[in-house]
């Protein structure tokens, strides 16, 4: 691959790259942190975490489908920014309301829910963004750069809360 075609080069790939990173670091720390709030602070169940977690995944199970024919209908670009926007505000209710005291198991599964769907609208845009940005081997390289930011972030989100 010549020099010029370096992805290091490229704003916007780089831009993309930094954002997800930190977005993926985050959505692994969230599968952890929101179980440990609800052990911690309300001394959830074996049950009441079960079905936290469950919370999840259940959009990736019921919305996929319908939210690639959405996104399809839109721009990626400001929809993954505003995904990680409001993901953000979802998920700062949670230290907020526990600071508050305010903080119960509705909250918590709500914000799982809004916070996978948000998360199924952002992976679905940014899957068909990429080839937008990326041309050939750039691809490639590229989808390899966006796989070691999972990796760590998969370790990274998922030690943290042990340290």
């Amino acid at each position: 691959m010549s020099r010029a075609s370096s992805l290091w080069r490229n704003r916007d790939f780089m831009l993309l790259w930094a954002g997800q990173s930190v977005s993926m670091t985050g959505t692994e720390l969230t599968a952890v942190a929101l179980p440990f709030a609800a052990m911690t602070v309300l001394g959830a169940s074996p049950l009441q975490i079960s079905l936290l977690t469950a919370c999840g995944f259940l959009p990736h199970l019921v919305a996929s489908l319908p939210v690639g024919a959405l996104v399809d209908r839109h721009r990626r670009r400001p929809l993954m920014i505003w995904c990680n926007v409001c993901q953000a505000v979802v998920l700062g209710s949670v230290p907020l309301a526990a600071m508050l005291d305010g903080l119960g198991f509705v909250q918590l599964y709500a914000v799982a829910v809004v916070a996978a769907l948000l998360s199924v609208v952002f992976d679905t845009a940014y899957q068909s963004y990429l080839p937008t940005l990326l041309r050939g081997e750039q691809l490639v390289e590229g989808h390899g750069k966006l796989s070691v930011s999972m990796s760590f972030a998969t370790v990274a989100g998922r030690a943290a809360p042990a340290r």
